[in-house]
């Protein structure tokens, strides 16, 4: 990833943190419930420093935008229910700075480059900060093209007008990741932002794909590659329970029941799976209320990469 294009995600994933620190004694009693309390029941599902587990609690603050509760999902994959198109009133809602207006741009760009526009435009907003960075307002420039041409290819290439920089954007996300078989957005974020690499000094690289996620839902889901049993589709993860919870991966070995364990109670179920390979879905639609890394002292200090997601009617997963 551009260091020019990293900065922007890096303030955005600042922003988002920011933003959760004020709601932050909001949350505390949850934390204290989550962790301290035995008045409610936990699924706790672990795979490979993802862990996702189900609360009876209420909810933690007030929703910014709300996805479908329907959209089903294959690990970060959000598809769009029926297969149906997106039409351009719905993406404008979620589209700001120089995006405003600018819908039916990323509906062509999408469909003359084979790129679902959802995907599109939600990478678009997280590379530009909504379509705030100086790369688009003054190049026109959405997709951090480089320059060719440009001392060390440092520059960034410029265009007449936004529509230009987005179709360009569409083609390159089809040569260099579509066209070439990267499809799912965990494998275009594990090419386009590694996490650990050289440019990524605050290792968020490891949130591109949860944010893109978060956008792509709040978008509606994709249509594109979201075909049931085709890779970015729905996996196979039993039926639903009554209350419309699946299991978050297919498989069903089971490593460590919940119960007892180690002279406590386990409040969870650990399933095997292969790191890189295995899909993890939401084991319900919601809405992602908070994305970040575990880290030290959050509540969630060893958990990794941590999702949580509000399911409505009191039920939270993790």
């Amino acid at each position: 990833m551009r260091p020019e294009i990293k900065e922007v995600i890096d303030k955005t994933v600042q922003e988002e943190i920011a933003q959760e620190q004020k709601k932050k004694r909001k949350k505390s009693w949850l934390l204290k419930l989550l962790f301290g309390s035995s008045t409610f029941t936990i699924g706790l599902f672990v795979c490979i420093g993802f862990i996702l587990f189900i609360v009876l609690a209420q909810g933690i603050g007030k929703k910014e935008e709300e996805a479908p509760a329907t959209i089903p999902s294959n690990g970060m994959t959000v598809c769009r229910p029926g297969g149906k198109s997106v039409a351009p009133e719905e993406l404008q809602p979620h589209l700001g700075g120089v995006f405003t207006g600018k819908a039916q741009a990323f509906l062509n760009a999408g469909t003359q480059n084979q790129i679902d526009p959802v995907l599109l435009a939600a990478i678009a907003k997280l590379e530009t900060g909504n379509g705030t960075s100086n790369a688009v307002k003054n190049y026109n420039n959405p997709g951090g093209l480089m320059d060719p041409g440009s001392s060390q290819m440092k520059g960034f290439m410029k265009f007449a007008i936004l529509d230009e920089g987005i179709n360009a954007m569409a083609r390159n996300l089809y040569k260099n990741y579509i066209g070439m078989g990267i499809t799912t957005i965990e494998a275009i974020g594990a090419k386009y932002a590694p996490p650990g690499a050289a440019n990524d000094p605050h290792g968020t690289n490891g949130l591109w794909p949860v944010l893109v996620t978060k956008f792509v839902a709040q978008m509606g889901g994709l249509t594109f590659n979201c075909e049931a049993g085709k890779p970015g589709g729905v996996v196979d993860t039993g039926s639903a329970s009554s209350q419309g919870f699946i299991r978050p991966i297919a498989q069903t070995t089971i490593t460590s029941p919940f119960g007892p364990r180690w002279g406590t109670i386990h409040k969870g179920i650990d399933y095997s799976c292969q790191d890189g390979v295995t899909s993890i879905a939401a084991s319900k639609g919601g809405v992602v209320e908070w994305a970040k890394f575990g880290a030290s002292g959050s509540g969630f200090g060893g958990y990794g990469n941590v999702v949580v997601i509000n399911h409505g009617n009191g039920y939270w997963s993790l």
